[in-house]
C-alpha cells in the first residue's frame, strides 16, 4: 500500500490529508483511505482524525504519520520547522569534530534549531567522568585537569577513563538490569557466577557480537558458565523468544504471541517460528524451588523439542524473523544458527538497538524511544544518525568502547543542558544536552565519596562500591528510593528516571545521610579540624561534589554560614547537606 504524501514541509498551523491506496497481486489499486485507521507518533507536533486529516501543531519538531489497512503499515514523515530563517553560514561554521556532529546539525538545520553553547572544562570533566565510568572525579583531578592547557585533553581524558577498571564496573551495572535474575528464584550461587560473567566480558572489552553469541548460546553447569543463568530463568522457548528479540533486536515480539501485533508486522507464525530454536534446549538437575533454588543445573541441546502454533497445532520449523539465517545440522544446537543470524553485519536490527541504548545512556535520551522498541511506527528522531552510528559499531566490529569514544568526542556530546530561543522546545534532536538524574548506585557512590565515608554491603567485600552490586536483593533503603530495579519485576527492564518527592525527603532527613555528614571519620570533620582557610574548605567542597570552583556569590553565602554557625565543623556539615540536596549534585548536566 502506498500513503500520499509520503513526506512533506509544514508551517505551524498548517493542515493536510492523506490519501491511501492498496495495490493488489493483480496489478490493480483501489483508494481505502476511508478504511484505514491513522496514528500519529507525536500528536502535539502533528495530530491526524480518523479520516486522514492532519495538522500540524505550534511546536517546531518531526512526527510520522502511520497509515494502517488490514495487515499492511505505511508512513508520511512531516517536518515543521521553526520559523524564521537561520543563515545557512551559522550552521557551517559549527564545529565537526566526527561524523556524529554533521548528521545532528544538519537536522538541526532541517528545523531551524540552533544548538546551545559547548559547555566549560569543569562540566564536561563531571559528564564525562558519570558517563564513561559512573563516578565523580576527585578535587585533585579537576584542578589537574583544569590547569592543563593541552588542546587534546578532552580526548585524552575519554581514553583514559575507558582503561580504568570502574568503566567495566559501571557498563555491566546497567546490562545487569537487563539481564539480572532473582536469586530467590534461579539461585544465589547462579545469580552470582552469572554477575561475575558478565562483569568479565567488559573487563575484557569483549565484542558484544561475541558476548551475545555466547550469551544465546551459552550451556553447561549453572555452577561453572554464567552464562547458562539466563536460561535457568527462562525456562520455556516463549520466554527466551521476548527477551532475545526485544533485548538484542529491539523488537517487541511479546504482542505477536497471542495475536497479530496491531503496529507491525510480525505474526503468531513469526513468534512462534522464532521461538523453535529455543525448542531443544534439555536441563538436567536441580529444578527451580523458590525461595530456596540452590542446587545446580545442567543446561544441554537436546535432539527432541518442538514449536507449535498455538490456533493451528501446526509444528514449526524454525525460521528467523526476516531474510535468511545460516542453515546448520538440524540435529545440532538450532541456536548456533540463531545467533548468527542475529549477531550477522546484515542484521540492521542488532547494531541499532545497540547503538540506541548506548547512545541513549550518553545523551540522556535514545534516538528511538522506548530504546528497545524498534519499528516502523516509532521511527527514530534522526534515522541517518542512528544508521550511521549502527554502521560505525559495525566497522568498528563491535567493540563498544569505540562507540562511547566516537560519542564522546563528538561536538554535540558536549553542549549546554540549558537551552536558547531556538532550541528551548527541543527535546528530541540533541540541540542540547539532556539532563538526567543519577542512577542509584551512581548516586551513592558519589555521595559517599563527597562525604567520605563509604557504605557496607551485605554479601560484598568491605570497600565495595554501590555499582559493585550483584544483586538488587542488597537492603539499600537508598537505591530502592532512587529508583532501582524491583527485584521480583521481570527483566528487561528499565529504571524509573522519574525524580520524586520521596527522594528529595530522603536526601533532606535520612538518619544514614546524617551519619555520613557528621562521622568523625569524613571529609567535613577533616577539613573543619585542618588549618585551612574557609576559602580553601569551600573549594574542596565544590571540586569533590561539582567538579568546579565557587562562583562569587557562592563565596559570600558561605562565608556567611562560616559567621552565623555556632562553630567550623557545623558550617561544614551546612554547606556539604546544602551540595548533596541541590539539582546540581543529583543531576548529570
Amino acid at each position: 500500500m502506498e500513503v500520499q504524501p509520503g513526506s512533506c514541509v509544514a508551517k505551524s498551523g498548517e493542515d493536510g490529508t492523506l490519501r491511501v491506496t492498496a495495490i493488489y497481486s493483480d496489478g490493480s489499486q483501489r483508494d481505502v483511505t476511508g478504511r484505514t485507521i491513522f496514528q500519529s507518533s507525536d500528536s502535539p507536533i502533528v495530530a491526524i482524525d480518523a479520516t486522514g486529516r492532519f495538522q500540524a501543531g505550534p511546536l517546531a519538531g518531526e512526527a510520522t504519520l502511520m497509515a494502517r489497512y488490514m495487515d499492511k503499515i505505511a508512513t508520511c514523515r512531516v517536518v515543521i520547522p521553526l520559523a524564521d530563517e537561520v543563515p545557512d553560514e551559522f550552521y557551517a561554521r559549527l564545529p565537526r569534530h566526527n561524523f556524529i556532529d554533521g548528521l545532528v546539525l544538519q537536522k538541526l538545520k532541517e528545523l531551524r534549531l540552533t544548538p546551545s553553547p559547548p559547555v566549560d572544562d569543569a562540566k564536561f570533566m563531571r559528564r564525562v567522568h558519570l558517563d564513561v565510568i559512573g563516578r565523580l572525579p576527585a578535587p585533585a583531578e579537576v584542578q589537574a585537569f583544569l590547569a592543563d592547557g593541552s588542546p587534546q585533553k578532552r580526548q585524552t581524558l575519554v581514553d583514559n577513563l575507558l582503561r580504568r577498571p570502574e568503566y567495566a564496573d559501571y557498563w555491566a551495572n546497567q546490562w545487569m538490569d537487563l539481564l539480572r535474575p532473582n536469586p530467590y528464584r534461579v539461585g544465589i550461587k547462579a545469580v552470582l557466577n552469572y554477575d561475575s560473567w558478565i562483569r568479565d566480558a567488559f573487563r575484557r572489552n569483549q565484542p558484544y557480537d561475541q558476548f551475545v553469541r555466547e550469551l544465546l548460546t551459552a550451556q553447561g553447569s549453572t555452577w561453572r558458565n554464567g552464562a547458562v543463568t539466563l536460561f535457568r530463568d527462562r525456562r520455556s522457548p516463549e520466554e527466551i523468544t521476548t527477551l532475545a528479540s526485544q533485548l538484542f533486536l529491539g523488537i517487541r515480539l511479546e504482542c505477536a504471541k497471542c495475536h497479530h501485533h496491531p503496529f507491525e508486522k510480525w505474526s503468531q507464525h513469526d513468534f512462534y517460528s522464532f521461538a523453535a530454536y529455543f525448542a531443544r534446549i534439555g536441563r538436567k538437575g536441580a529444578d527451580l524451588s523458590p525461595p530456596i533454588s540452590g542446587g545446580e543445573e545442567m543446561l544441554l541441546v537436546s535432539s527432541r523439542g518442538e514449536a507449535r502454533h498455538p490456533l493451528t497445532d501446526e509444528v514449526l520449523a524454525p525460521r528467523p524473523l526476516f531474510g535468511e539465517a545460516p542453515s546448520g545440522d538440524p540435529d545440532q544446537d538450532l541456536r548456533q544458527s540463531l545467533s548468527a543470524w542475529i549477531t550477522s553485519d546484515e542484521n540492521p536490527f542488532f547494531r541499532h538497538a545497540v547503538a540506541n541504548r548506548v547512545w541513549a545512556d550518553l545523551m540522556g535520551r535514545g534516538i528511538v524511544e522506548p530504546v528497545d522498541d524498534l519499528r516502523t511506527t516509532n521511527p527514530p528522531s534522526n534515522g541517518p544518525l542512528l544508521e550511521a552510528l549502527g554502521d560505525y559499531l559495525r566497522d568498528q566490529r563491535y567493540d563498544l568502547q569505540q562507540l562511547i569514544r566516537a560519542i564522546c568526542n563528538s561536538y554535540v556530546y558536549g553542549l549546554d543542558s540549558l537551552p536558547g530561543e531556538r532550541n528551548v522546545a527541543d527535546t528530541t534532536n540533541y540541540s542540547r544536552h539532556y539532563r538526567q538524574r543519577l542512577r542509584a548506585e551512581v548516586l551513592l557512590d558519589a555521595v559517599n565519596d563527597v562525604t567520605g565515608v563509604p557504605s557496607s554491603f551485605a554479601a560484598m567485600p568491605a570497600g565495595s562500591r554501590a555499582t559493585q552490586l550483584w544483586t538488587h536483593r542488597v537492603d539499600s533503603t537508598f537505591l530502592d528510593t532512587f529508583g532501582r530495579p524491583d527485584p521480583n519485576q521481570d527483566p528487561p527492564c528499565e529504571r524509573s528516571k522519574e525524580s520524586t518527592v520521596t527522594q528529595a525527603l530522603h536526601l533532606m532527613n535520612a538518619a544514614e545521610l546524617q551519619r555520613k555528614l557528621t562521622s568523625d571519620e569524613g571529609r567535613a570533620a577533616r577539613l573543619a579540624a585542618s588549618d585551612l582557610p574557609p576559602d580553601a574548605m569551600l573549594e574542596e567542597l565544590y571540586l569533590a561534589a561539582y567538579a568546579r570552583l565557587p562562583a562569587a556569590r557562592e563565596r559570600e553565602v558561605a562565608h556567611r554560614v562560616f559567621t552565623a554557625a555556632e562553630s567550623r565543623r557545623r558550617a561544614v556539615e551546612e554547606l556539604l547537606w546544602s551540595l548533596l540536596n541541590s539539582p546540581e549534585f543529583q543531576f548529570e548536566d
